[in-house]
């Protein structure tokens, strides 16, 4: 049961990379996300500070449910979505799940949400996007690198 929500390109691309990588999944939930950093930003310090969200609340709900389900969480801010299934991972409080979490997005995110989940006890199935040839990484979202700064050093 996919949801009937409009995906925009990078949620497309999330939704193919996880059907491709052979995860099935019975829900999708969109976790939308601003255009800019600093709003951001203003969210994910929310949901760490215990605020919720629908996109949280509703991961909550299906965690809850005693049900075997794979669900995709999927959003244009990796960011953002980790802190989403973070609160919705801290609403269980140890509680155990059935439902399996599918997340598509960088090297980066991927780890930090297995990191998450596993130290929850909450099934994770992420699959790495990988950057169209010829193009390069982008840097991270938290620190941009100076171009003519060595990485490692300090400025």
């Amino acid at each position: 049961m996919l949801s009937s929500q409009q995906f925009i390109p990078e949620e497309t691309e999330q939704i193919q990379a996880l059907s491709d990588a052979g995860k099935s999944f019975t829900v999708v939930i969109t976790v939308p996300a601003a255009d800019n950093m600093l709003s951001n930003g203003v969210v994910i310090g929310a949901l760490k500070m215990g605020s919720g969200s629908a996109p949280a609340d509703s991961l909550f709900a299906i965690l809850r449910d005693e049900n075997e389900q794979a669900v995709a969480i999927v959003g244009k801010s990796d960011a953002l979505t980790i802190a989403t299934i973070e609160a919705a991972i801290q609403q269980l409080d140890g509680s155990s799940t059935a439902t399996t979490i599918l997340f598509a997005g960088k090297s980066k995110s991927v780890a930090q949400l297995q990191r998450v989940t596993d130290k929850a006890g909450v099934p994770f199935e992420g699959v790495v996007l990988s950057s169209p040839q010829g193009e390069e990484q982008p840097q991270s979202e938290e620190q941009p690198q100076e171009e003519n700064q060595p990485q490692g050093e300090a400025p």
